[in-house]
């Protein structure tokens, strides 16, 4: 299939997805297209796929800015996000292995999804600023689902 139809096709089953409109069979097709843009995208940008069963779609990262509050002290956006966590720039001092509290707002119609976070990288940058790479822990699955969705809206935003 030609590219662009494929993109066209997935984004027709994406929304019908976002609107609850999939049947079983079209909800499997799409969510093995989604595994195949997820492929395609770590593979243009270098990523790598890493051992295990998890699916490519919930390691697929995006570079989106998102609304998320930790602690709940810092306000901030996300600079990347994925299924397996998030990066972000915060004022304030944290360390390697610090937990957090997390609240990421996904968008002005939804409610946020909540939950724990684990700092795996806190690098210090000028200034009090520090950069966050974060690993969540113990999403359910409906808040995972949530954060895909809105990994491959952000995805398709920069496919023409």
């Amino acid at each position: 299939m030609d590219p662009a139809q494929w993109v066209a096709s997935f984004r027709v089953l994406h929304e019908q997805n976002k609107r609850g409109a999939l049947g079983p069979l079209d909800k499997n097709k799409y969510l093995a297209m989604r595994d195949e843009l997820a492929r395609s995208l770590m593979e243009s940008s270098g990523q790598e796929m890493p051992a295990g069963n998890i699916p490519p779609r919930r390691i697929v990262k995006v570079a989106q800015l998102f609304n998320i509050e930790l602690s709940n002290l810092y306000k901030t956006m996300t600079r990347e996000l994925s299924c397996q966590g998030f990066v972000t720039l915060v004022q304030g001092s944290f360390r390697d292995g610090d937990r957090t509290a997390f609240v990421l707002s996904l968008g002005r119609s939804v409610d946020p999804v909540q939950g724990d976070a684990i700092v795996k990288s806190a690098l210090k940058q000028a200034g009090n600023t520090t950069r966050l790479v974060c690993e969540f822990t113990a999403l359910k699955e409906p808040a995972l689902e949530r954060i895909e969705e809105a990994v491959f809206d952000a995805a398709l935003l920069r496919i023409k």
